[in-house]
């Protein structure tokens, strides 16, 4: 509805009259005229209606009578002398320019506090991100009134006009500070470059690669200290990740991607707390929104913009429950990862340990390797072994050490006797026929490979002489 009626109603002396009525919503006053009915004519009452309602120029006639009143949400918008014959339209007209003059002083403090955002832009002279945060908070508030529709179409284009001009003006500031923002992440980069040109020089040559890793570091360190741009910062960081791993890399490190999955975890977790830091720093700045709001309502003076506030109030502590519940979410995910890390850590240690040990059963099967080469292996030795083996592989009886002869042998006979025997129980030794002369002279016959007789063999060697461990060992990796 218009802020101007016009109505057809009778005075005291019951004569018809015109009547219109004019809202001020700045002051809060009604204005009341009375025209008689003998100067109304057709083109005056067009004017009326066509001209004065839509607040355009019109030539009207003097009126007999002005009124003015303050509107008020009980007492009628006419005095008690004058009816109006559209009574409905009176009502009507009271309930809403009530809304009108609550909306425009709702109106009236946002100019107020946008005023406020240009001044501060003003004596800055420079972009400030506190400064684009207020005029976003700002804009945010307009716009959800708008949504509510507790500010008017025309208010709100007013407002949108003078923030469009905020933020212009924030973003030309913005872009100077980008220029020089730029600038100095390009001489950081620069200077970086250098550095790291002459790092990755070093271990491209293998020299003092301990102190490059130290400088490195130290390189890192100094890296999260300095401001870059996001392109920029990406190039360094990968440069010197590259270097770190090329180090490794040629100190004999990082050849095994046993902790894939831990680092992938690690990174997760640490993720995972930079978006729990800015959750609860958004979850405070909430609640300084809701204390704010809680008061501003107890010095509201319209009830229309007490419940707009208190409607406010709702919608900010339903923010601030939801974004606690994700916070749980997180706190729960964090519990999980931590989980997940520590058994990352045990199995990346166990790894390790098995690794160790094949490298030192590697070892042993060496050294035993070596002194098998340099042993002799008598025919009579090796006819033994050979018929020992062949008796394991029929089934015929276990095989029997002579526990007493290899205690009393040497050590070293002893590696040698169970080298040979592997050796005869592989196949990689020919044992010769039995020959009506002491002295044979060739080896004319090969065993066959006796797999599953290993594993017997080892244990009895194993029972009988301590220092045949390290063959058993070499035994049961044959198999």
């Amino acid at each position: 509805m218009r802020n101007r009626i016009a109505v057809w109603g009778r005075d005291a002396q019951e004569k018809r009259v015109l009547i219109t009525i004019e809202l001020q919503v700045t002051d809060n006053i009604v204005r009341i005229e009375t025209f008689p009915e003998k100067v109304v004519s057709d083109d005056v009452y067009a004017a009326f209606m066509n001209k004065w309602r839509k607040e355009e120029a019109a030539e009207l006639p003097e009126p007999d009578r002005v009124i003015a009143r303050e509107l008020s949400v009980t007492d009628s918008l006419l005095p008690d002398d004058l009816k109006a014959e559209q009574t409905d339209m009176i009502v009507r007209a009271q309930t809403e320019w009530h809304f009108h003059v609550l909306s425009e002083k709702l109106a009236q403090s946002y100019r107020s506090e946008l005023a406020e955002i240009e001044d501060r832009i003003e004596r800055a002279g420079s972009y400030s991100s506190d400064l684009w945060n207020q005029a976003k908070a700002f804009w945010q508030k307009v716009q959800s009134q708008l949504q509510d529709k507790t500010l008017l179409r025309e208010q709100g284009n007013e407002l949108r006009k003078r923030s469009d001009a905020v933020f212009a003006r924030l973003k030309e500031l913005r872009e100077e500070v980008n220029a020089q923002y730029e600038a100095e992440s390009a001489k950081h980069k620069e200077k970086f470059g250098q550095l790291l040109r002459d790092v990755e020089k070093r271990i491209s040559e293998g020299t003092h690669l301990n102190k490059v890793f130290q400088e490195l570091r130290e390189l890192q360190r100094k890296f999260h200290g300095i401001k870059f741009t996001k392109q920029d910062r990406d190039e360094v960081y990968n440069r010197i990740d590259a270097a770190f791993k090329a180090v490794k890399q040629e100190r004999g490190q990082g050849k095994e991607d046993t902790g894939g999955a831990l680092s992938r975890n690690e990174a997760r977790y640490q993720g995972l707390l930079k978006a729990m830091e800015r959750m609860e720093k958004s979850i405070g700045r909430d609640k300084e929104d809701l204390k704010f709001e809680n008061r501003r309502i107890e010095r509201t003076d319209g009830q229309l913009e007490a419940q707009i506030r208190q409607a406010k109030i709702v919608m900010i502590e339903s923010r601030i429950n939801s974004k606690n519940e994700k916070l749980e979410d997180m706190v729960k995910t964090k519990t999980m990862l931590e989980a997940r890390i520590e058994k990352d850590k045990q199995r990346a240690e166990k790894q390790s340990r098995k690794a160790a040990e094949r490298q030192a059963k590697e070892a042993a099967k060496a050294k035993i390797a070596a002194e098998m080469g340099n042993r002799q292996v008598s025919p009579e030795e090796a006819a033994k072994l050979a018929a020992a083996a062949a008796e394991i592989r029929a089934g015929k009886k276990q095989a029997k050490v002579d526990r007493k002869s290899l205690r009393s042998a040497a050590p070293s006979d002893t590696v040698a006797n169970f080298a040979a025997l592997s050796q005869v129980l592989a196949g990689e030794v020919h044992v010769p026929r039995k020959q009506r002369t002491p002295a044979p002279s060739l080896l004319e016959k090969t065993t066959e490979r006796i797999d599953d007789a290993i594993d017997v063999a080892t244990h009895k060697v194993q029972q009988a002489v301590d220092t045949a461990k390290a063959a058993g060992q070499v035994l049961s990796e044959e198999e």
